[in-house]
């Protein structure tokens, strides 16, 4: 099997366990699930990549779009815990997993950087308790409303300026 018949097995599989997830189940294991992963801390690794993968382009997007680092992160948090809710609770669940220790510190590492709370040279345990503290209080963030067309007028402004 060459590389990406692995990979849309792989995402194939992902797919099945987050419908499970979703629907409120446990983490699913089998021997199609173990060819594809190795072991559960390999599916639980596949979860968490996902989720850091998502969070990671609606962080991007969020910052382009707002001015304020703090609530773009937080409302970027929220978007992915709910488009995926059931990863969100299995990572949760899971938060003290051994083989998810580093990629969840280098996770909230993300969110404090992306938050504007920490430099990128800030040691990891640091960022990652910064992230940590970040997320336990950003649900009381709250993001200005964006009104329609309001991207297209910074642009044009921003061009006509420019070209002024």
């Amino acid at each position: 099997m060459n590389a990406w018949e692995i990979h849309h097995r792989r995402t194939a599989a992902l797919r099945d366990v987050v419908a499970t997830l979703d629907a409120g189940g446990d983490l699913p294991w089998s021997d199609a699930l173990a060819a594809d992963f190795g072991d559960r801390d390999g599916l639980l690794l596949a979860l968490h990549d996902l989720f850091a993968r998502r969070l990671g382009g609606r962080i991007d997007l969020a910052l382009e779009l707002h001015d304020i680092p703090g609530a773009s992160v937080a409302e970027a948090w929220q978007a992915v815990v709910d488009e995926l809710p059931g990863i969100h609770r299995l990572l949760t669940e899971y938060a003290d997993a051994p083989a998810l220790a580093r990629a969840s510190a280098n996770l909230r590492r993300t969110v404090a950087v992306a938050a504007g709370l920490v430099a990128l040279d800030t040691p990891l345990a640091v960022a990652a308790e910064a992230g940590r503290a970040f997320l336990a209080r950003s649900a009381r963030f709250v993001v200005p409303a964006r009104r329609d067309g309001w991207l297209r007028e910074r642009l044009s402004s921003r061009f006509v300026k420019a070209t002024a």
